[in-house]
């Protein structure tokens, strides 16, 4: 079996898709009354059903960046956390946001949700810890500049998917994600 494929490698970042961590599960975020963390739990009944969840600018609501209702927003809980893929609109708030994760000027995210069940206990320097055991409803996901839990991520992808199309009777469409395919070229 013979292969055809094109890829193109660029220095520069040229993607119109940011993807991430939303949400990171166990670390401690420090609120001003206590601590916060996330079960691995806590996603599960917010994500069941048909949730409409935006990705937004700062959780600002007239800066809409996507949506899962218009399959633009893909969510999907991971060992991490909150795992995240938005395809950026052609807007000017979208290439400003764009040009701040490129240089690294943004590099974390946020979620805003309605609480649904916790567990209290104590954690560092005796300080109450909240744990969300689940959320009820996640309503954004958004990119920050100030974020409540490190260890949350975002990034621009620079390519689009890679398609290798096999020279086949069948003419089967195969395809790969671009990470995979860099890790094979090097």
């Amino acid at each position: 079996m013979s292969f055809r494929f094109q890829a193109e490698f660029r220095s520069e970042i040229t993607g119109d898709r940011l993807s991430g961590h939303a949400a990171v599960f166990g670390t401690l975020a420090e609120l001003p009354a206590h601590y916060e963390q996330l079960a691995r739990s806590a996603f599960d009944e917010a994500l069941s059903g048909d949730p409409d969840v935006k990705a937004l600018v700062n959780h600002d609501p007239s800066m809409v960046l996507g949506s899962t209702r218009g399959k633009t927003l893909r969510l999907e809980v991971d060992n991490r956390g909150l795992a995240f893929e938005v395809d950026l609109p052609d807007t000017s708030y979208a290439r400003d946001l764009k040009e701040l994760v490129a240089r690294n000027d943004i590099t974390a995210m946020s979620f805003g949700f309605l609480p649904g069940k916790d567990e209290w206990s104590r954690g560092p320097n005796g300080r109450q810890v909240r744990t969300h055991t689940s959320v009820k409803r996640l309503v954004d996901i958004s990119p920050v500049a100030y974020p409540a839990y490190e260890g949350t991520e975002v990034f621009l992808r620079s390519m689009p998917d890679a398609q290798i199309v096999p020279l086949t009777p069948r003419g089967q469409l195969i395809r790969l994600r671009a990470a995979r395919l860099l890790r094979e070229v090097k």
